[in-house]
């Protein structure tokens, strides 16, 4: 009898506390999210990208594209990137309730692969003449890479992902000047060619 009791009371005690380590959840996280990249502005590019989950949040594919309107290094330009990425959540995006704030949140790791391309125009008086001589240059990028990161819910419709990582990118330039025209370039230029870190915010909203 009194081991019965026992058994009751830990019962009681314990059913509490697994319900606030697993509270129901008050919302749905969607399967699929669209997400815009703010740091990607100050490269003078426009991006969005979209992240669809697997049945259990453990693991998502993504899939993003942008615009690139210009660059420091030429007088104006015009490029696109399509990135795609494979995360595994070993921490997955599950519902947790603390303080009366519900979210979604979880753990990832990511393998990514990035292309690129850009054609920029510049002036110069590379060749020593009066006038400055128009020139022009072609890049095509591609850049493998590696990321860590923590995503997190806010205000049910709001995703929060911060990440990061790094990669190395390889880029061939095609320019009508000889020799090119810059061939030590910052790894904000869309010539670059070598290691380059990434880390920044994404912003997102189901769908």
């Amino acid at each position: 009898m009194k081991k019965n009791l026992l058994f009751l009371a830990c019962f009681a005690f314990a059913t509490p506390l697994l319900a606030q380590e697993n509270p129901e959840p008050t919302f749905k996280l969607p399967k699929t999210l669209l997400k815009f990249t703010p740091l990607q502005l100050f490269l003078q590019t426009f991006e969005l990208g979209t992240e669809t989950f697997n049945s259990t949040y453990s693991k998502s594919f993504n899939v993003s594209a942008g615009v690139r309107t210009g660059s420091e290094s030429y007088d104006k330009g015009l490029g696109a990137n399509l990135e795609l990425g494979y995360r595994k959540y070993p921490a997955p995006m599950k519902f947790r309730s603390r303080n009366g704030r519900d979210s979604y949140q979880g753990i990832y790791y990511s393998l990514f692969v990035r292309g690129e391309y850009f054609k920029g125009d510049y002036s110069d008086y590379y060749y020593g003449g009066s006038q400055p001589t128009d020139y022009s240059e072609k890049v095509f990028s591609v850049a493998p890479g590696f990321t860590i990161g923590f995503q997190k819910t806010l205000w049910q419709i709001i995703v929060l992902d911060v990440y990061i990582g790094g990669g190395v990118k390889f880029s061939d330039v095609q320019s009508t000047s000889s020799p090119d025209y810059n061939p030590y370039y910052s790894i904000f230029d869309p010539g670059y060619t070598g290691i380059y870190p990434k880390t920044g915010v994404k912003i997102g909203i189901g769908f």
